[in-house]
């Protein structure tokens, strides 16, 4: 019964197996820094579309109320504005001049002429992932950056 056993079975070395596990390391260290790199300029995204989505609102809200340029505008008046359910929405009440954005800053609102700035923390936050910020936030850059 001892006999039976074979003795040429087939399988793989420790040497092949660790040279998977160095190629597998290598294709991970080429690709996670691109990945975190795209996450990144996604939420600079995010933050510019969410920008944009509220400065529509502002002009909404100032030709439906008869507003002028310099008249004040709060979150509250801009919530019947955005999409309900929206991360925006929920987050527009009261008679707040601020709104959180995705990574934790703030988008600041004053009048119906300056409409949306981004926090300038959140624009320094992504300047290794954008090539040319003026470009890229326009307007909705912060006074003095």
């Amino acid at each position: 019964m001892l006999q039976n056993i074979r003795k040429n079975r087939g399988g793989f070395t420790l040497v092949e197996i660790m040279i998977v596990v160095a190629i597998i390391a290598l294709l991970a260290a080429i690709a996670v820094p691109g990945f975190l790199r795209a996450r990144k300029r996604s939420q600079a995204t995010a933050i510019l579309n969410d920008a944009r989505v509220l400065d529509g609102s502002i002009d909404q809200y100032a030709i439906e109320n008869n507003r002028k340029g310099a008249d004040g505008v709060t979150a509250g008046m801009l919530q019947g504005f955005l999409k309900k359910g929206t991360r925006l929405y929920t987050s527009a009440t009261g008679t707040g001049k601020v709104l959180p954005d995705v990574i934790g800053g703030n988008y600041t609102i004053n009048t119906f002429d300056t409409g949306v700035k981004v926090d300038a923390a959140t624009t320094t936050n992504f300047t290794d992932v954008i090539d040319n910020a003026g470009s890229f936030w326009g307007s909705y850059l912060p006074t003095g950056t």
